[in-house]
């Protein structure tokens, strides 16, 4: 029986970079693998961010695998059954409600192959409820979570980190559930992280718990926008980029930039920023796309931020 682990997380959390870490535990350990991604969007980033781990890597996007991309998710699941590996680690796009991944698993055809082994959620100081919506897919990835990992934590003060504890915690009190036990929170950044510590987020499980469901429509609540740019240069990127999510009443609400853009010299910068952290570093790809997600999104003020002037 294949052990099925989701890896989930609000939009920028950092449920990649974590993934890629509990990956590297898994080869150490001797724990074959693979990897399912599904992001919101037609075009996924993420996919060429794993690459470098040499492990299978299938890619779910152009929708979302709670509803429209439901049926192909359950074939990439009893696929991955039948190739031999012990785990099967499941990213999630930012918006996803954990609720239909229990649907999932207890489907029969499911079942019969795979099993769920741990729900890992992801939270950052940076990653606050901007709206209602938001709100209750945080609070649907916390209650299912086995454990949970503040990440981030070397980029903020111990008091955003104490902050964000509390966030979360008030974030299931709010709606009548207990809180997480502080042994299953970790704090930690992602290089103090130890095998001990993997194997406690691994025996830590998941939470499954009756609660009032809210049926959300992601495809009308959340939208993407996709921009080629060209001639980049990283402060100006940063300005660019700063400029998106500090200005919704022209641009919508952003809350996530993520991809690659292009310098004259045709290298590559990663962009990978929320409203609380800008991380733009160089990056070696072959090709790449800037996407912007968000609610509300201006498509045409968002592109003419990065048309060159």
């Amino acid at each position: 029986m294949v052990k099925v682990d989701l890896i989930t997380g609000f939009l920028g959390s950092g449920k990649t970079t974590f993934i890629r870490h509990y990956a590297d535990y898994l080869a150490r350990t001797g724990q074959k693998y693979m990897i399912i991604e599904n992001e919101f969007g037609s075009i996924s980033v993420d996919p060429m961010l794993l690459a470098e781990l040499n492990v299978p890597v299938k890619d779910l996007s152009g929708m979302c695998m709670c509803c429209a991309g439901f049926e192909k998710f359950r074939g990439m699941l009893i696929e991955g059954a039948k190739s031999g590996c012990d785990r099967i680690l499941v990213e999630p796009s930012g918006i996803y409600d954990v609720d239909e991944f229990f649907t999932m698993m207890h489907l029969d055809a499911v079942r019969e192959c795979c099993e769920t082994g741990s729900i890992i959620t992801i939270d950052a100081p940076d990653c606050a409820g901007a709206t209602d919506e938001v709100e209750y897919l945080m609070f649907s990835q916390l209650l299912a979570a086995g454990s949970v990992l503040v990440s981030k934590t070397q980029l903020f003060s111990e008091e955003a980190v104490t902050d964000t504890v509390e966030r979360l915690q008030n974030t299931l009190r709010q709606r009548g559930v207990e809180e997480i036990p502080a042994e299953r929170i970790f704090l930690k950044s992602w290089d103090q992280l130890t095998d001990a510590d993997f194997r406690q987020m691994q025996n830590n499980g998941y939470h499954f718990a009756d609660h009032s469901r809210e049926e959300l429509n992601h495809q009308e609540l959340f939208k993407t926008s996709m921009i080629v740019v060209q001639n980049a240069e990283p402060d100006r990127l940063k300005e660019q980029v700063t400029h998106l999510f500090n200005e919704p009443e022209t641009f919508g609400t952003v809350l996530r930039v993520k991809g690659f853009a292009r310098c004259a010299d045709k290298s590559w910068l990663e962009v990978n920023c929320t409203p609380g952290t800008m991380l733009i570093q160089p990056r070696i790809v072959k090709r790449g796309i800037l996407v912007v997600i968000g609610q509300g999104l201006k498509e045409d003020s968002i592109r003419r931020v990065f048309i060159k002037e």
